[in-house]
């Protein structure tokens, strides 16, 4: 498999998402309907839909991939639970912070019956965890979790992507709590970790973003934006214009509001509502929410 994880990352980072999707269903289709290889390519190629936030088609890949797994006796393994973060994952970036909980639980008793407490996939858990409760409003369990990550990181266990990630996660908290210094010096480690990569992480975006919010909360809306614009631009390459970049999209219209650009601001938001719209449908909360805003820029304007 080796040399399909380096082709795979090739092409992400080229950013070419029709190449990857295609990429993946070739790798599939050519491997055994049950084999433990199709597992493994259905979950990689669920967490590309995902990305792209074609959520859908994500949800039935994953429990492809599952289902796999438990005809092959494997519902207990670090295999499984693999996915089943993966599937986690997937149901909190939809907005679906109780069942994602519920599934993280899930692969966290999986993990630690099968001794990866110490591994990659749990610190993920417990990231991912965090990023729930967050959602949730439950700040101390959110902190607590993402110490925990953050110091199995440290402790050597994992590379300084992963510490970079979990340090922004904390970072995302702290800022929450409106403890701005503290989320301050955590983020800016974590993107002078990213800064120092040799190549584009997928998670750097979302490191810019933290730090965008931060400028923002400072006064320092013009730096800001500049952050936003960055975070953009690397969403875009990776993902396309999946659910982060219409949050994004909407995130620069506030700064562009707050710095009187009211054009400019309706002109973002505006492209945000039609990403929304595509990913979420015409009656989701969240679009019915961002057309308000616009409807109200356009009356200011």
């Amino acid at each position: 498999m080796n040399s399909f994880y380096d082709k795979l990352d090739e092409l992400y980072s080229i950013g070419d998402l029709g190449a990857i999707e295609s990429f993946l269903l070739d790798a599939v289709s050519d491997t055994d309907e049950q084999s433990h290889e199709r597992s493994v390519l259905l979950n990689e190629l669920a967490g590309f839909y995902r990305g792209v936030s074609r959520f859908s088609e994500s949800e039935d890949t994953f429990n492809n991939s599952l289902r796999i797994l438990e005809a092959a006796g494997m519902g207990a393994s670090y295999e499984y639970a693999s996915v089943l973060i993966n599937l986690a994952g997937l149901h909190r970036v939809k907005g679906e912070p109780e069942k994602a909980i519920e599934l993280f639980f899930d692969a966290m008793g999986t993990l630690e019956n099968v001794g990866g407490a110490d591994s990659y996939a749990y610190v993920s858990i417990l990231n991912n965890l965090a990023l729930a409760l967050q959602s949730k409003g439950d700040y101390a369990q959110a902190l607590e979790y993402a110490a925990k990550a953050l110091d199995i990181m440290r402790s050597g266990s994992g590379n300084e992507h992963e510490v970079a990630t979990s340090l922004n996660n904390l970072a995302s908290i702290r800022l929450q709590l409106g403890q701005l210094d503290d989320a301050d010096e955590l983020v800016s480690e974590a993107l002078g970790i990213y800064d120092d990569m040799p190549e584009s992480d997928v998670h750097h975006a979302a490191a810019l973003t933290t730090k965008a919010v931060i400028m923002a909360r400072r006064g320092d809306h013009r730096g800001s934006l500049g952050r936003f614009r960055d975070a953009l631009a690397l969403t875009e390459r990776f993902f396309g214009e999946n659910i982060e970049f219409a949050i994004c999209k909407r995130n620069i219209s506030d700064v562009c509001e707050l710095l009187g650009d009211i054009p400019s601001a309706i002109e973002e938001l505006t492209d945000a509502v039609r990403v929304m719209e595509k990913l979420l449908g015409a009656d989701h909360a969240s679009v019915k929410s961002a057309r308000d805003k616009l409807q109200k820029l356009v009356n200011t304007g």
